[in-house]
């Protein structure tokens, strides 16, 4: 809003003029008087008096828009709030953001009709006990509880509610998920039956790291330093939909630098090798993109492919099954049973924080527990 000063004809006092643009882009005029005379050396002053009649006019204009948006509806504003979020999501993010409010928020509270203004904790919490009811986890409870919050709480920030109600709901306990593990026989089973399939290297690299599915995928001939024996993890391959991303890694720890030991470095210049072979046969017909994990004719392997493939290996295998993230439980398990230090075993996994390492990715062996309950039992018979 601009405020300026004019005179009207046969007036005797200056007018404010008022400017503003509302919310569809429309612009607006209004003069108000400010009773200053005109007479004399005034004009100083009369300014001072259109800056107030400006402050005191946009604050019943933000009153009026409050109560406005009092009136709307709580997934109405949802919603709008949600794309406001857009520019600050990675694509993957908002894109499942936006999932899950098309297939629960936005049903569920479109049918109750509830405003803005009178949404309650119990609403709220009655939402979170549909989800359960339904058969979703506590920790997908959470993360929309999380979202929901944040909107209440820029709701409060902007004095469209009094309170935040989220903060009065109580959430379902969330259970720790237990990984299923494969020990180190597992491991070279698993890679040997890999061999000769499609994500044969997606296997060999994320046995060996611990790598996360996006960053395999991500990696590209440009992030391999044979000379120097170095793979840099500097992005991941994420989904939307049917849209693949390349984005950054998930965090400034995941960005890190991995050594190549002889096995790897033999294992990369036979893959580069039979890529090139590859090109040479398909000629012109040949994709030939940056991946290292990519099909015979140079197209990129999918992500969900990835997944599908890896159930499929595990079946015709007679693996036990797992979860495709278990690999990286099970690499950060067997190192730390090798004597590997936890520390080492955090910066090689990318976690920002080595309790992540130590409370999510660490699952020690019976035959571990067993030696920690021999040594205890040493220690109660030298004190009997």
């Amino acid at each position: 809003m601009t405020v300026c000063l004019i005179t009207e004809k046969n007036a005797k006092c200056y007018y404010a003029k008022l400017q503003w643009k509302d919310k569809s882009g429309k612009w607006h005029t209004k003069s108000v008087s400010t009773g200053v005379q005109i007479k004399g050396d005034n004009k100083r002053k009369a300014m001072k008096k259109a800056e107030e009649i400006k402050a005191e006019f946009e604050e019943q204009q933000k009153k009026k828009e409050v109560l406005a948006e009092q009136d709307i509806l709580f997934v109405e504003y949802f919603e709008r709030w949600l794309t406001q979020q857009e520019r600050f999501l990675k694509q993957s993010t908002y894109y499942g953001y936006q999932c899950i409010f098309e297939k629960h928020i936005k049903p569920y509270f479109k049918k109750s009709k509830i405003k803005l203004c009178d949404l309650t904790a119990q609403d709220i919490q009655g939402y979170y006990n549909h989800l359960m009811d339904i058969g979703l986890s506590a920790a997908t409870v959470k993360r929309q509880h999380s979202n929901i919050r944040k909107s209440l709480q820029d709701a409060l920030i902007n004095d469209l509610v009094l309170c935040n109600m989220a903060d009065r709901v109580k959430l379902p306990t969330i259970r720790k998920y237990q990984a299923t593990i494969y020990d180190d026989a597992e491991l070279k089973k698993l890679i040997e039956a890999a061999k000769g399939t499609p994500i044969e290297c997606v296997i060999v690299l994320t046995v060996y790291y611990g790598l996360r599915r996006g960053e395999v995928c991500g990696l590209k001939w440009t992030d391999i330093d044979l000379g120097r024996r170095i793979i840099h993890i500097r992005n991941t391959r994420t989904t939307a939909g049917k849209e693949i991303y390349q984005t950054t890694t998930k965090n400034e720890s995941s960005t890190r630098d991995l050594p190549i030991d002889d096995f790897v470095y033999d294992y990369l210049t036979k893959l580069r090798d039979k890529q090139e072979a590859d090109k040479k046969f398909f000629g012109k017909g040949y994709a030939d993109c940056e991946f290292l994990c990519r099909w015979d004719d140079g197209t990129a392997i999918k992500l969900s492919y990835v997944s599908k493939a890896f159930q499929t290996l595990l079946e015709k295998a007679g693996m036990p099954k797992i979860r495709f993230h278990d690999i990286r439980h099970s690499t950060a398990t067997n190192l730390l049973a090798k004597g590997v230090d936890l520390k080492i075993i955090q910066e090689l996994l990318g976690h920002s924080s080595i309790n992540t390492t130590a409370n999510f990715y660490l699952h020690p062996d019976l035959a571990k527990k067993k030696e920690a309950v021999s040594v205890m039992s040493k220690i109660l018979g030298g004190n009997s």
